[in-house]
């Protein structure tokens, strides 16, 4: 019996330590994926501020008579792949963070269930 419950309570602590291995390693990949979008974040930013400089060279409200309406409307369409890139890459990190989200409540669910099945049978 206490060979038993020695070999239970060793297979507990090691379920333990991968369970927070497994939190470490989302966390982890939780704050990587919060740096990126803040990074996406700034680039959009700075598409926008040259998105709008762009327009008014060409509706002829600024001051650029250097470049010709051709380069600067590739200018433009390139502009706008770029930002559809981006918003696209924006929905995978979310989509990314929110499956993180939910295998921590899985896993959360997992330890709950866990701890109540390890409740002897007189006290359920």
């Amino acid at each position: 019996a206490k060979r038993t419950l020695r070999r239970r309570k060793k297979l507990e602590k090691e379920t333990k330590q991968l369970i927070k291995q497994e939190e470490l390693k989302r966390l982890h990949k939780a704050q990587a994926i919060q740096r990126q979008l803040e990074e996406l974040e700034e680039r959009q930013r700075a598409l926008e501020i040259f998105g709008v400089k762009l327009e008014r060279e060409l509706r002829g409200e600024s001051d650029s008579g250097t470049k010709d309406e051709n380069q600067m409307l590739h200018e433009w369409f390139e502009l706008v792949l770029e930002k559809n890139k981006l918003m696209r890459y924006e929905s995978e990190l979310l989509i990314i963070a929110q499956e993180l989200e939910l295998e921590d409540h899985q896993s959360r669910l997992e330890q709950k269930l866990r701890e109540k099945m390890a409740i002897d049978g007189k006290s359920k």
